[in-house]
């Protein structure tokens, strides 16, 4: 196990949230409105299965715990709901946050799968990187994917996201074995794929 470095960690993921806007999309900080929503998406094996902390079923109390947990900066991370900007529906949830397992932050997210095919992950996913090196000095943000999540894989890869090895671990709260694909992103190739 790798130790934290903590005199880095405000700067890291101690961001208060700011809101992300993009083409299509505004992550903002998840509200408790949201809940009903997050659990209607969220309550889907196809999703659990691909995240590791995530249960199934997925229950409105679920999303309301998360949201309170977001709120409260608890497990020091930076949580976004994923809206769409012309509606502002919910379509999925993001994340800057650290793990005790590594020494540099790790980037998440979600998309329900009423609006997956969209290439709302890659936009999500592209603006959760950019802030990250916005507004850290940290030269590395962690990404993971289940080995057979090939469309997640790909979202990584357009945001410079480079293999660093495999593992598999116990999915926590479903029992089942996940295999795993392992990436990091660093500042230069992150500007490489802004520059491109």
């Amino acid at each position: 196990m790798t130790a934290l470095r903590t005199e880095n960690l405000e700067t890291a993921l101690f961001l208060d949230t700011p809101l992300i806007s993009t083409e299509r999309l505004v992550l903002r900080p998840p509200h408790v409105v949201d809940a009903e929503q997050m659990a209607v998406l969220a309550n889907n094996i196809n999703i659990a299965r691909m995240l590791a902390h995530m249960p199934h079923p997925y229950t409105i109390a679920d999303a309301e715990k998360f949201i309170t947990n977001a709120q409260q900066n608890i497990g020091r991370a930076c949580i976004y709901s994923i809206t769409e900007a012309e509606t502002g529906q919910l379509i999925g949830v993001g994340s800057l946050h650290e793990t005790p397992e590594d020494s540099e932050p790790h980037m998440g997210y979600w998309i329900g799968e009423p609006y997956w095919g969209k290439g709302y992950a890659s936009e999500a996913a592209r603006g959760l990187v950019d802030l990250y090196f916005k507004v850290t000095n940290r030269p590395i943000l962690l990404v993971s994917a289940r080995v057979n999540n090939e469309a997640s894989k790909k979202v990584i890869r357009k945001c410079g996201g480079k293999h660093i090895g495999s593992s598999q671990a116990v999915h926590p709260l479903l029992g089942e074995t996940q295999h795993l694909d392992h990436f990091e992103i660093t500042r230069e190739s992150w500007m490489g794929e802004v520059a491109a």
